[in-house]
């Protein structure tokens, strides 16, 4: 790659990732069902309702929205993935990706983007209770909510051994297993 297509590249996916994060994220508090009154949930909505919100009243007319999972922003998150994978095919490529090639890579990121940020939910918690594991913040919070099932999963795998609890440290490593296999599996190297 030269290096404007490589700068252009990385804009994109900076671009996309950031508001690709909001968007799991909004998925994350609503089905881990954190209150739409706590400040990150606040901040989150606020950003995204004015493009969301407006869909859902058309979706959801008279009745009400699903308590758990928001299928208007995974819809969301599809379309803005094919429009990553689109405009990063033409940067990257120089021509339009192939149609089999863009769902492959938008199914394959569908995947990794949610593991990623459980990853970093994971090592954000991990580096916090060890730094200060009294932190009381919002954060902290949501952190504790969203991580405590993969921590109670890595604590099946290896208890607390003398008091050391490792299941950060399995969890983080399955995480990533995971998304370098399917990175690798990829048949052009663009996730």
């Amino acid at each position: 790659m030269t290096g404007l297509v490589t700068v252009g590249y990385y804009l994109v996916s900076l671009f996309f990732s950031l508001i690709l994060l909001l968007l799991w994220a909004r998925i994350f508090l609503r089905y881990f069902r954190i209150s739409a009154l706590h400040p990150i949930s606040q901040g989150i909505n606020g950003l995204l309702n004015p493009v969301i919100g407006p869909v859902e009243r058309l979706v959801y007319k008279n009745q009400p929205a699903p308590k758990r999972y928001d299928w208007i922003t995974l819809l969301f998150v599809i379309v803005v993935e094919l429009i990553k994978f689109f405009l990063i095919g033409l940067i990257v490529y120089g021509a339009i990706m192939p149609f089999p090639y863009l769902i492959l890579f938008t199914a394959a990121d569908l995947i990794v983007q949610p593991l990623n940020l459980l990853f970093f939910m994971v090592l954000i918690r991990a580096l916090m209770s060890w730094v200060n594991p009294q932190w009381h913040h919002p954060a902290g919070e949501v952190l504790a909510v969203m991580t405590n099932p993969l921590l109670a999963l890595g604590r099946k795998i290896i208890p607390d051994i003398s008091g050391f609890d490792f299941s950060p440290i399995i969890i983080m490593i399955i995480i990533k297993v995971i998304t370098l296999f399917i990175s690798a599996s990829m048949p052009l190297p663009i996730l």
